[in-house]
């Protein structure tokens, strides 16, 4: 890991050297966002790929990033950054059993948050909109280190007397800690790497409000315990509002 940040490192340093020696001062700015993410895991490779593809559900989270904009040609800028994601995936279950006068309902939700650190960095090409702002599009490469999670299961078990018309409720919760590394002792790799895509508007005054979407590329299985052609990636549609200056 020490070398992979060292090599992200040396792209933002290169980054924002060559941004430097093509623009005016007046083409550097920097800026802070925040918002909401709406994140899920996304599975291939294996027969039940679709299955888990339609149930999955998404795990709502937030991200806060600090960026910076290099002008490096007319309306056309690198913008590098560095982000806190919360990602994840949620599941729900219903099932239902009779027997006799009793029926027995278990609604079971697992939820999987996720905490990262990422480095974007994004070319990002602005729309003019006259005095009032301008619309931004970006795409861009970026990388993940997954430094924390957790996974929540919550039961609530319903059992109703069809007789008499009554029941009782249980409701039930189990937390862990998740763990990342390549190891199969390991709940999920520690690295990620994948693509951006946004949408924004910026007005003159500097305000900003944009959407995203990550689009995981690696493996978020740990290395040993992979099966096949089995993977799990990320996906991400964010929403965020911020300022640059």
């Amino acid at each position: 890991m020490k070398k992979l940040l060292l090599s992200v490192s040396v792209i933002l340093l290169a980054t924002g050297a060559f941004a430097q020696n093509k623009m005016s001062g007046s083409d550097a700015r920097f800026g802070l966002k925040a918002g909401v993410n709406l994140a899920r895991f996304h599975s291939s490779g294996t027969t039940g790929s679709d299955s888990f593809n339609e149930n999955v559900k998404d795990n709502v989270g937030f991200s806060v990033t600090g960026f910076a904009d290099f002008g490096v040609g007319n309306n056309f800028f690198i913008q590098p950054g560095i982000s806190l994601q919360n990602k994840g995936a949620k599941f729900e279950s219903t099932s239902s059993i009779t027997s006799g006068n009793t029926t027995i309902t278990n609604v079971s939700t697992n939820k999987t948050s996720l905490m990262a650190i990422e480095v974007p960095i994004n070319a990002v090409f602005r729309i003019p909109t006259g005095d009032a702002g301008a619309v931004q599009i970006s795409a861009g490469p970026y990388v993940g280190f997954n430094i924390s999670g957790k996974n929540k299961i919550e039961n609530t078990t319903t059992t109703l007397n069809n007789t008499t018309n009554t029941s009782t409720v249980v409701n039930g919760s189990d937390e862990n800690d998740l763990s990342f590394g390549s190891t199969t002792d390991k709940n999920y790799g520690s690295t990620d790497f994948g693509a951006n895509f946004g949408l924004a508007y910026r007005t003159t005054s500097g305000f900003l409000v944009g959407a995203n979407y990550g689009l995981g590329l690696s493996n978020l299985i740990a290395k040993d315990s992979r099966v096949g052609d089995a993977k799990l990636t990320n996906r991400v549609l964010g929403f965020t509002v911020g300022y640059s200056f």
